[in-house]
């Protein structure tokens, strides 16, 4: 993307150092510019973009393993959160709403898991639709059954399958 904007300001923004690191050589190796901040999701966004009239575009991978009810800890760059790894996605989108600019787009790929009760559900589509200030503009499942093997085992003991998907959202006029 920095390569695609030259133009642009672009900030990497991730709580694992190692991720920032890495993310420097693929900048290097790539020849461009890029202000990697270690960061808990948004924080240390600089309140100069923000009085600019905001982010645009904000791209997130975000972790998505669900907490374990075990006792195990994951690595803070797996853990997802509570909602079969939701947690963090749905921050991600609603605190993003609150720095996009006027005409901004967030785009999000992440993993849900797909409840054995309602395998028609889809509980991260169910929840963004619901999210004020924001539009969904597209949603693709990208990949309907990863990791088949976490299927029916400790945090996913009530998960038919976990699908990976992708959705851009853009900032709703009036927000």
């Amino acid at each position: 993307m920095a390569r695609t904007f030259p133009q642009a300001r672009n900030t990497g923004l991730d709580l694992n150092p190692q991720a920032l690191k890495y993310g420097a050589v693929n900048a290097r190796l790539a020849g461009t510019t890029v202000e990697f901040l270690e960061s808990n999701l948004y924080a240390s966004v600089p309140s100069s973009l923000h009085e600019s009239g905001g982010v645009d575009p904000i791209v997130s991978n975000p972790p998505y393993i669900a907490s374990c009810e075990d006792g195990k800890d994951l690595p803070v760059y797996a853990d997802g959160g509570a909602n079969f790894g939701l947690d963090i996605s749905m921050r991600i989108v609603e605190e993003g709403r609150d720095i996009l600019s006027r005409n901004g787009m967030l785009m999000i790929y992440t993993g849900v898991a797909v409840p054995v009760t309602n395998p028609g559900l889809d509980p991260f589509l169910e929840r963004i639709r619901k999210v004020e200030g924001v539009e969904l503009v597209e949603y693709t499942v990208l990949h309907p059954d990863m990791w088949p093997e976490e299927i029916g085992m400790g945090a996913y003991a009530e998960v038919g399958r976990i699908q990976a998907v992708g959705a851009v959202l853009k900032r709703r006029d009036g927000a």
